[in-house]
């Protein structure tokens, strides 16, 4: 991918902020003196290419980088597991895809077929060209903050709060504008609907330091340092901080309790912490069902979690899916996602008199045991051993062992087992 051409987002960024300084300069030439005009000039165009800055690094830099994680991971037939899973509909169009496996000699076919189909996938979800219009929008929402501020301070324009409060509200969701987008861009985990929310939030800018002002003082006009300081704070809230104090203020003026959402087992997933289970919750996975039929690159785009990290989490989810609280036990054992399970599987179906069959016969009596002592309704040796093969089934586990790098390449799991079942495996909600 060659992103010398995105470096010309510069330009058109400069071209707008002219437009946009040229009707400020229409607007406010005779107001203004030389002096105070030229500050105007030079503030609008700092304040806005500082604010752009780290997007454009991102566009040009860290959007490639973003695609090449997700490649690097989807490679060797895992590209063709994953689209099989996810976007079944869209494979069925393409010949290469729907009659997949293929013989070896047309192996090639496939995979252009699911590199081409996956490519588009990605621009159309995630496409620079994608960012372009929040990104203007942003610039227009700065600019106009900017203008605002210099009517007020040389008294041209008549707002309802204290200037102080009007600066102060502005810094402070600047501050929080740049500093959340730099550190998005650092994690490369930025989004669309992040610069949307930056543009929302210094739109909402005055508004908020108003309703601070009008809520800490009689007198909008009477503004004292505490209020300056509160309104910068309040300023440089997140929106979803901003959300939930609002939600909290209304709940106690209706008299309504607010309750706090659980987000199912996810919670209990290794490595899932309270914050992290809440990003989740905020793109509506809030369930082990849902975590299992969510698109996982999707996913991980729209939470800004590494896409490895994603799938770690939805290889422990099939086990929690059929063990529930007591995956927690298998954990102990270190059975606590598919990888394990499979491994173990694949040694159970040795022969009765090999060493390694003889371990895995014993790692499945420790598992029932560890089972059975946690009380409940607990399976037995047979079901344990009939569950693990369920899970070897499920068609996302076979996605997800084809993800694992092997020392001698990426692992290649079986499209059919050599022992089936006594019943069919269940499928997993299919997200496409």
């Amino acid at each position: 991918m060659k992103d010398s051409k995105y470096h010309g987002i510069w330009i058109c960024l400069l071209l707008l902020d002219g437009a946009g300084v040229g009707l400020g300069y229409k607007w406010v030439e005779s107001e203004f003196s030389t002096l105070a005009l030229s500050g105007y000039i030079t503030l609008a165009l700092l304040v806005s290419g500082l604010a752009a800055a780290p997007l454009i690094r991102f566009l040009v830099v860290g959007w490639g980088a973003r695609y090449e994680e997700f490649r690097n991971r989807l490679n060797n037939g895992a590209l063709v597991f994953y689209l099989r899973q996810f976007w079944q509909p869209r494979t069925d169009r393409i010949p290469a895809l729907k009659e997949w496996p293929l013989p070896p000699e047309r192996k090639g076919e496939a995979d252009a077929a699911a590199e081409s189909l996956f490519e588009l996938i990605y621009r159309e979800h995630y496409g620079r060209s994608a960012f372009i219009m929040p990104l203007a929008l942003l610039q227009v929402a700065i600019l106009l903050m900017v203008t605002l501020y210099a009517l007020a301070e040389m008294e041209k324009l008549k707002l309802l709060v204290n200037n102080l409060v009007i600066v102060a509200s502005i810094a402070g969701a600047y501050l929080f504008v740049v500093s959340d987008m730099v550190t998005a861009v650092r994690r490369r985990s930025l989004n669309v609907a992040d610069v949307y929310w930056y543009a929302l939030r210094m739109t909402l800018a005055i508004p908020i330091g108003a309703a601070v002002s009008a809520a800490t003082s009689a007198d909008a006009h009477a503004v004292s340092a505490l209020q300056t300081v509160v309104a910068f704070a309040i300023g440089a809230f997140p929106m979803d901080v901003l959300m939930k104090l609002l939600r909290r203020l209304a709940s106690r003026s209706f008299g309504a309790s607010e309750q706090d959402q659980n987000s199912d087992q996810l919670i209990k997933l290794e490595g899932v912490t309270a914050d992290i289970a809440a990003g989740m919750a905020a793109e509506g996975v809030n369930s082990i069902e849902q975590l299992i039929g969510t698109d996982p690159v999707l996913l991980s785009i729209r939470t800004g979690f590494p896409f490895k990290f994603i799938l770690r989490l939805s290889s422990q989810a099939i086990v929690w899916r059929y063990f529930s609280d007591h995956g927690a036990s298998l954990a102990r054992l270190g059975l606590a996602d598919v990888e394990a399970i499979f491994n173990l599987n694949e040694k159970l179906e040795l022969k009765e008199d090999d060493p390694q069959r003889q371990q895995a016969d014993k790692v499945v009596a420790n598992a029932a045991a560890c089972l059975q002592a946690g009380g409940g309704t607990t399976p037995d040796e047979a079901t344990l051993r009939f569950l693990f093969g369920e899970i070897c089934n499920q068609p996302y586990t076979r996605f997800l062992l084809s993800t694992l790098k092997q020392k001698n390449g990426y692992r290649r799991p079986r499209l059919v087992n050599a022992k089936p079942s006594e019943k069919p495996p269940e499928e997993p909600p299919n997200a496409a």
